[in-house]
């Protein structure tokens, strides 16, 4: 057994991913959440930019931060969904092929999007589910200076994705994009699941679970990323 941080961008995908890694160890682990907080609007917020802001804030102490906390953390999962790279400008800021004035001078999370010089899809990581695994693993590790003690999930193209291929098994299930509004959330139920309202809520995820565990294997066939996260979870446990 041992003691796991997430840092991810929702309560939901904590939900998923505490379960994921019971599944992938075969081991009842204890875990933590440390972010998003427990009241969502705490420091850094939720969402990607809070995961970024936690990264950037925790990069020099990380490892004393682990050793402090109580219990002492094992190793850190770290969650960005791959949508974030498909559509999100900042996370692009230091990719090579784009040239803008301001790199290393302004924030990313505070520029002015409007007049970004950055043109979606990134020359150098538009690949779906490749290109993206790539690319955020990348930014967290530049993040948090390339610990060790760190496993990066990268689900393709949101953790959802993961849900869908569990229930559904869609062929290229990863390329599908929004999974939640488009296949989840399209109706009022999922799979006799009363999706109210549209929202995700922790208690929804709930129910996913034991599925999305039990069809793992499945789920591992179907996605790159969830393959790449059961293996970095492994190399943790070694």
């Amino acid at each position: 057994m041992k003691t796991v941080g997430i840092v991810c961008e929702g309560p939901t995908d904590f939900v998923i991913l505490r379960s994921v890694i019971d599944t992938i160890t075969g081991e009842k682990n204890e875990y933590r959440r440390i972010q998003p907080e427990q009241n969502v609007c705490g420091q850094y917020g939720n969402g990607w930019k809070g995961v970024w802001k936690w990264c950037q804030n925790h990069s020099e102490i990380l490892a004393q931060y682990m050793k402090d906390a109580q219990p002492v953390l094992d190793f850190l999962v770290v969650q960005l969904d791959g949508d974030v790279s498909r559509k999100e400008k900042p996370v692009h800021c230091k990719c090579d092929s784009i040239k803008c004035d301001f790199r290393g001078i302004s924030n990313p999370l505070m520029c002015d999007i409007n007049s970004c010089p950055i043109v979606l899809p990134c020359q150098e990581h538009g690949a779906p589910v490749t290109g993206y695994i790539s690319h955020l693993k990348g930014l967290i590790n530049s993040l948090l200076n390339q610990s060790d003690d760190v496993c990066v999930a990268i689900p393709c193209d949101s953790l959802e994705t993961w849900i869908v291929a569990a229930y559904d098994g869609l062929k290229n299930v990863e390329f599908v994009e929004s999974p939640w509004e488009k296949i989840i959330a399209h109706g009022k139920s999922y799979h006799d699941i009363r999706i109210a309202g549209g929202k995700k809520r922790p208690v929804i995820f709930q129910r996913f679970a034991p599925i999305v565990c039990e069809r793992w294997n499945k789920i591992t066939k179907l996605c790159e990323s969830a393959r790449d996260f059961e293996e970095c979870i492994l190399k943790q446990f070694k």
